[in-house]
């Protein structure tokens, strides 16, 4: 599970088919990674097409200045795409692991209603929610080393909340319990599209 290019993970986020290539397929001209350390401040004002928070809204210290920089950095009528993981079982697949993953939906995310409510964070933000959709992306767990691995490198990725160490353990326990050939972890999304 290594964060490495090619890797379980880099493929789940960081590919062309990933999180970052669904972020990415609705927009069009000048985009900005807007979770990059200083690409909002160092923009021109309304001079971005579109704006990226892939995986960093509820990451951030300061969600409503975020999106404050945001509308700054975007051209009038320009687009915001947020993803952020969803808390909320949406498929089948997703009632099946979620005994085992009740520690992440009811963990300790920094933000929490930039989870459940970012659409409410958009419209307070004066951002017009064009679209709301979700998406189960599938992580490969095909031994109990790939399950303990998850544990570890989701939460770094921003796509889990970050467990206490005894909490931890129990979840790489019950995961790596659920791994084998062909078993594939959920990790459920959530995309939003605005604009300003």
């Amino acid at each position: 599970m290594s964060d490495s290019a090619g890797g379980p993970l880099h493929t789940l986020v960081g590919a062309r088919g990933g999180v970052t290539g669904w972020a990415r397929e609705i927009v069009d001209g000048e985009v900005v990674d807007g979770a990059a350390d200083g690409a909002l401040a160092d923009r021109d004002r309304s001079s971005a097409d579109a704006v990226l928070l892939v995986l960093a809204l509820h990451r951030s210290a300061d969600p409503a200045g975020l999106l404050a920089d945001v509308r700054h950095a975007l051209r009038p009528g320009g687009t915001l795409v947020v993803v952020t993981p969803s808390a909320a079982h949406r498929t089948l697949t997703d009632l099946r692991w979620s005994g085992a993953l009740r520690p992440v939906r009811r963990g300790p995310w920094r933000h929490r209603s930039a989870l459940d409510r970012a659409g409410w964070l958009l419209a307070a933000a004066d951002f017009a929610v064009l679209t709301d959709e979700r998406r189960t992306f599938a992580l490969p767990l095909p031994d109990a080393g790939a399950a303990r691995d998850a544990v570890d490198a989701l939460p770094a990725a921003g796509l889990w909340p970050d467990l206490e160490p005894s909490a931890r353990a129990r979840l790489a326990g019950a995961l790596a319990g659920r791994a084998g050939p062909g078993r594939h972890l959920p990790v459920p999304l959530r995309r939003m599209v605005a604009r300003r």
